[in-house]
């Protein structure tokens, strides 16, 4: 049960009712934040109401906008306005994309700080304010993770403001940003618990923690600490490859399985934001899988009859590789799970996008839980896999860019073998990233992959792309700059 997403519910029924019982006792409107966190139950409201900042349709629904139409393995179905110039770096500081992207980061780190701020004078079980102090810590920094990678040095805003603060802030260094990242989640790996309940579904946790900090240590070159951890999480035993690749996308096994460190929480048909929209994102145009009116293909694979043949993600894929049936959706594929009480669905001959394929994962069909832009299936935001392949990229990167190491070489084989691939006896990054590619496709991992990289111009302009040397980084928000003159934009924009 998702515990967790059904309190999010209950919270917006809440705050959205006209019965007069509760207007009578106490209007909404004289809830302020000093009168609010005085409990220990109010604090652990507080906390799970974070969460409600990422399961939004403008941020986990979105996201891909920024981190996978840019890249090598996604292209737009049509030509919205809002995304396509992002595809072809033409974008500009007042696309609407980019500007949710740093509205709904910056909301979440609001809500971390009025935690941060407010909770340690709360009277309470100091476990408990630890750990609440800890998901506001991870989830700050899994924020600022993003938008340093997006946006390149950004403000760093630890303090809830006041009347009397001087909102005009500047740009903070990207080091500077690291080190702030750096040092919440080493503080998050020490206050949260080692393992949640059931009922707690969803809730970060200290592995969850090391598993994120791992990630940024290899892409701040920080190799030997983030072997460590990955080593830490693998000999732990808490967490494990599903047997097939398949588990990870199957509605009836994909929701917190054993690959799970953390995910985010969905349920379908509930009240805005609290399901799954990227169904509607993905799934082909004019197919009627989803039963209702979205579906709309706006993302879609890169293919060899829209981009340059040999670079595309339908090309990567080897001929025995499991992966790409649960991935992308081509010529006579057919799915028996997707609508099964209709007898499956066979995507078409002919195609159903300019790039005659389509994104699978996320694309589960019609149901009684599933409505327009809602599916109940959770998100994947950090996998085992990932940390069995961060482990060879750091150790890749320590030794002259390959390796050999015996425990490095059994995580890398055990991505490559569930997916039906042989094993190899060494390692360079180049077959890294290429295995993360193919493990992570859609998952918003593929352009932090390719700046991990360091040749991402060179695989984009070979592309075919017309990259240049700024579009490393999108544009600042003209209208947050426009309200803050502090605020510099990124040079190219």
């Amino acid at each position: 049960m998702k515990v967790l997403n059904y309190i999010l519910i209950l919270l917006a029924i809440f705050l959205s009712s006209g019965c007069s019982d509760f207007l009578d006792k106490e209007p909404l409107d004289e809830i302020t934040t000093g009168s609010f966190y005085t409990t220990a139950e109010e604090a652990e409201l507080a906390a799970i109401s974070m969460y409600s900042a990422i399961q939004a349709i403008n941020w986990k629904g979105k996201s891909w906008m920024l981190e996978e139409i840019p890249s090598d393995n996604s292209t737009t179905g049509g030509n919205d306005p809002d995304f396509s110039p992002l595809d072809d770096f033409t974008t500009n500081a007042d696309n609407p994309a980019v500007l949710e992207y740093w509205v709904e980061h910056y909301r979440l780190i609001t809500l971390t700080n009025q935690i941060l701020t407010f909770v340690p004078a709360i009277d309470m079980d100091e476990t408990q304010k630890r750990s609440i102090l800890g998901e506001a810590k991870f989830l700050r920094a899994y924020s600022y993770f993003d938008l340093v990678r997006i946006f390149g040095a950004v403000p760093i805003i630890q303090e809830v403001p006041t009347v009397d603060s001087d909102l005009d802030v500047f740009r903070d260094p990207v080091e500077d940003v690291y080190s702030f990242i750096i040092s919440d989640l080493t503080d998050a790996v020490e206050q949260l618990p080692v393992t949640r309940p059931s009922s707690a579904e969803g809730r970060v946790h200290s592995m969850a923690a090391k598993a994120l900090l791992s990630k940024v240590y290899v892409t701040t070159g920080n190799y030997d600490e983030s072997m460590a951890l990955c080593r830490e999480i693998i000999d732990s035993g808490q967490f494990q490859l599903t047997s097939d690749f398949a588990d990870n996308w199957l509605r009836d096994t994909s929701d917190n399985n054993v690959e799970s460190i953390w995910q985010i929480q969905y349920v379908g048909c509930g009240p805005s934001n609290t399901g799954n929209a990227l169904q509607a994102f993905f799934a082909p145009w004019g197919q009627a899988i989803t039963g209702n009116t979205d579906g709309w293909g706006s993302q879609i694979p890169t293919s060899p009859s829209i981009d340059n043949p040999g670079t595309t993600i339908r090309d990567a894929y080897d001929q025995d590789d499991l992966r790409r049936y649960h991935t992308i959706m081509t010529p006579g594929d057919y799915y028996p799970m997707i609508n099964a009480s209709d007898g499956g669905f066979t995507y078409p001959a002919s195609g159903a996008s300019r790039g005659q394929a389509n994104i699978k994962k996320y694309v589960i069909g019609s149901g009684p839980d599933v409505c327009f832009m809602s599916t109940p299936q959770n998100q994947h935001a950090i996998r085992y896999a990932d940390i069995l392949l961060t482990l060879a990229e750091a150790s890749a990167k320590k030794n002259g860019n390959i390796t050999i190491t015996p425990d490095v070489l059994d995580a890398f084989n055990a991505v490559r073998t569930r997916a039906g691939l042989s094993e190899v006896g060494n390692v360079t990054t180049d077959m890294i990233y290429e295995e993360r590619r193919l493990e992570f496709a859609f998952e918003n991992q593929r352009w932090f992959d390719l700046l991990r990289q360091g040749n991402v111009k060179m695989i984009m302009q070979l592309h075919g792309k017309q990259f240049q040397d700024h579009n490393v980084l999108f544009p600042i928000p003209s209208s947050e700059i426009s309200i803050n003159p502090n605020l510099t934009q990124n040079p190219g924009y």
